[in-house]
């Protein structure tokens, strides 16, 4: 099984920063979310999130589909794997 651990910066659109989206983004995949940085500006209509995704790969890339289905800029930084696949 490969695990990844990837770092991605995310701009939301204004009509979503006062959005719970952190908390859907949890309930919509397995992946692990940690925030290494943040800017919110509820008042100007301005977010963005530094974060890092991590588990396993499939995991990961559902999580960094479902923030682009929301309408989310989601621009990868890094992207660390391990481990190795079971292919046949």
């Amino acid at each position: 099984m490969t695990t990844t651990r990837r770092l991605v910066h995310c701009t939301l659109p204004p009509e979503l920063v006062r959005e719970p989206v952190l908390h859907g983004l949890v309930g919509a995949s397995g992946a692990v979310v940690n925030i290494h940085r943040a800017n919110v500006d509820i008042e100007a209509g301005v977010a963005w999130y530094l974060l890092e995704l991590s588990g396993v790969v499939e995991e990961v890339d559902r999580a960094e589909g479902w923030l682009q289905e929301q309408g989310i800029k989601v621009d990868r930084i890094a992207d660390q794997r391990t481990g190795t696949d079971q292919g046949g």
